[in-house]
């Protein structure tokens, strides 16, 4: 699966996000700020493991959520446990991005045959 597919993915099951037109609109799930990103595509997003890869985390769709890109920075920054942060503190934060996550649940809806036309050509 590709970033922009994984991207499309965490918008479907995000209640905070709709389509318009081309393009994903919703909140970031760090900052809660208003994002957008292109559908095909992804640009204007970056993709988020809330737990990360090399913490054990996957790419499942209630580990994936669309950020900016400044604010994943940030996280990565702030909350790398080798840096600052104790490996708790880390966890405690992970704990309450999962938990928002799950809040803004959506179950998947089924790809229309409009959706599989743009993804074939994409």
């Amino acid at each position: 699966m590709t970033t922009a597919e994984k991207l499309d993915l965490a918008a479907r099951t995000d209640a905070s996000f709709e389509r318009r037109g081309g393009d994903w609109v919703g909140k970031c799930l760090i900052c809660n700020g208003p994002i957008a990103f292109d559908a095909a595509t992804g640009a204007g997003a970056t993709l988020e493991h809330v737990r990360a890869k090399s913490r054990g985390g996957d790419d499942d769709a209630r580990n994936l959520a669309a950020v900016h890109g400044r604010c994943n920075w940030e996280k990565g920054r702030r909350w790398d446990p080798k840096k600052r942060r104790s490996a708790d503190e880390y966890e405690a934060f992970v704990a309450r991005l999962l938990l928002k996550r799950a809040q803004r649940w959506r179950p998947i809806d089924p790809p229309t045959v409009a959706d599989r036309g743009r993804r074939s050509t994409s």
